[in-house]
């Protein structure tokens, strides 16, 4: 018999943490695409405000990733927000929300490893 993740793929289900990492994405591209309340204009850092050369990393809508400190830190939004948006693929970034969610979910489910 097969593990419950093995179990939760099979039905298309997400398991806990790749929930939590779907979720994260939705904000994220919320974010990015300026869909929130204003107070989250400025709440993270574009890599491209901190690399002035044109990287990669840079290019592709990243944000920072802030040190932390603590294992609350690496739980707070701030650091699993650029660490989660990082994960996904460019091509599944630029979509629409509708099509954002829909693929999202497929390279989550075909993901081997949770990214958290």
């Amino acid at each position: 018999m097969g593990s419950l993740e093995d179990h939760f793929q099979h039905l298309n289900i997400l398991c806990l943490p790749k929930l939590y990492s779907f979720s994260v994405g939705k904000f994220m591209h919320s974010y990015h695409n300026k869909l929130l309340p204003n107070y989250f204009d400025e709440y993270f850092i574009p890599l491209s405000s901190i690399h002035y050369h044109s990287t990669r990393l840079a290019t592709s809508k990243n944000l920072f990733l802030p040190r932390v400190n603590s294992s609350s830190g690496k739980c707070s939004l701030k650091f699993i927000g650029p660490k989660v948006l990082s994960s996904i693929p460019d091509d599944i970034k630029l979509s629409t929300i509708f099509t954002f969610k829909w693929k999202l979910k497929k390279h989550l489910l075909h993901e081997t490893n949770s990214q958290l």
